[in-house]
């Protein structure tokens, strides 16, 4: 989003004189000084950045005097944010008072009343001004329990034009990207896939060939999404079902753009179902995985001469699934795992990433980790996920056009 953002502002503010710079934690660190260096000297106009570098260097933003205001975008995150899910949104309202509470612009096609409310007491908004526009020109295509999801996609793309495809997992993202070009030859050079495991040079040439036409089908998950504003994508295809309704609105709005007809087809079925509640234990591992987790921890812990251990979460993973029968826990459960424990007062961790360390706490008595907020936080999204599947499956595709064809605002 950042770098589809800086392609329009470098397009827009360059002939009004302007200077837009671009500050994010792939921003290596003799260009952040800078930038930051311009910023205090007047020579750069907007920092374009993300939350969590924000929050993380708000001393420098405001050692320059010159913020004054601030533009949150995609602010449906300030109301739904959890501990796994971007909570550096929820955490602005802090960084406001170290800026001196800069004037805040918040921008979201997705707030229902609880977002809204949310959004206006952490941003501290005091006027709202919502736009119910319906998108005419958007349609849908409905093939929900198809047993082929490729064939319909090569045949979108071999007609020409540009296609996005949303997938659940970044290897289903190299593996139907493959598969499009195995069908259709003549999209061996057309076809890309992009997710977040694709290093930041390789993101970047995906999307400005994609924008550039040199490229007309993309196979993504979310990280290729949200506020992207490419304007000339005819069809949207949803292979697998999303997680949840803003991420579904989120997803189809990227289509049509440009007031030019366009479809959203829907692949996905019943069966997909399944991949989205693997992927949802992570937030929420089965308590008997947790236990076995937190016992292979202080095994490990006892083992080391200063009781703090280091391992990564794939080497954890491993253990608890040799200890556990039928257990799945996978890195990102073992992710959270380890952040409940925190929570709890189990463990202490330094470090972040390979240069983490863990070390385990005493502690006396049982501990119910079900009290945890965060644990807590994974369990609503499975129950958000379990209420979304029902009605992405069991309404009418006029429902779910309405779904998408316009924002989604709160009652006043």
């Amino acid at each position: 989003l950042v770098a589809d953002q800086s392609f329009h502002l470098d397009e827009s503010f360059g002939g009004l004189g302007l200077r837009a710079m671009v500050l994010t934690g792939e921003t290596a660190a003799g260009r952040r000084d800078e930038v930051f260096e311009e910023l205090a000297a007047g020579s750069c106009d907007v920092v374009m950045t993300t939350p969590e570098f924000l929050e993380r260097h708000v001393s420098r933003f405001a050692a320059s005097g010159r913020v004054r205001f601030l533009v949150v975008d995609e602010a449906h995150h300030v109301g739904l944010a959890r501990s796994g899910r971007r909570p550096a949104y929820a955490r602005l309202g802090p960084v406001l008072e170290a800026l001196g509470e800069p004037t805040v612009c918040a921008l979201t096609a997705t707030a229902s009343d609880e977002v809204a409310a949310a959004i206006r007491s952490t941003l501290h908004i005091e006027h709202v001004v919502t736009d119910p526009t319906t998108r005419t020109n958007l349609r849908v295509d409905d093939r929900r329990g198809t047993a082929d999801k490729v064939g319909p996609i090569a045949a979108l793309a071999a007609h020409g034009g540009k296609t996005i495809v949303y997938v659940n997992s970044r290897e289903q993202s190299v593996r139907i990207a493959q598969r499009l070009r195995d069908l259709t030859p003549a999209l061996l050079h057309r076809v890309a896939f992009y997710n977040g495991g694709l290093s930041r040079s390789a993101r970047h040439a995906v999307e400005t060939a994609f924008r550039e036409g040199t490229i007309g089908v993309v196979v993504a998950t979310s990280a290729f999404g949200e506020g992207v504003d490419i304007p000339d994508v005819g069809h949207i295809a949803l292979v697998h079902l999303p997680f949840n309704a803003v991420e579904f609105n989120q997803m189809c709005g990227r289509a049509g753009r440009n007031g030019a007809q366009a479809t959203v087809h829907l692949l996905f079925g019943g069966r997909d179902a399944g991949l989205n509640e693997f992927i949802l234990e992570g937030s929420a591992p089965a308590l008997p995985e947790l236990r076995a987790l937190y016992s292979v921890l202080r095994a490990r812990a006892r083992a080391v001469e200063d009781g703090w251990l280091e391992a990564t979460n794939a080497e954890l993973a491993e253990r608890v699934r040799h200890s556990v029968r039928r257990a799945r826990l996978t890195d990102r459960g073992v992710s959270t795992g380890i952040g409940i424990f925190r929570e709890c007062g189990l463990v202490d961790v330094e470090g972040i990433g390979a240069y983490r360390r863990i070390s385990v706490l005493p502690v006396e008595g049982k501990v119910d980790l079900t009290s945890s907020v965060r644990y807590a936080e994974g369990l609503d999204e499975i129950e958000e996920f379990d209420a979304f599947r029902r009605w992405a499956l069991e309404s009418t595709a006029q429902t779910l056009l309405e779904a998408f064809d316009r924002p989604i605002l709160p009652a006043s």
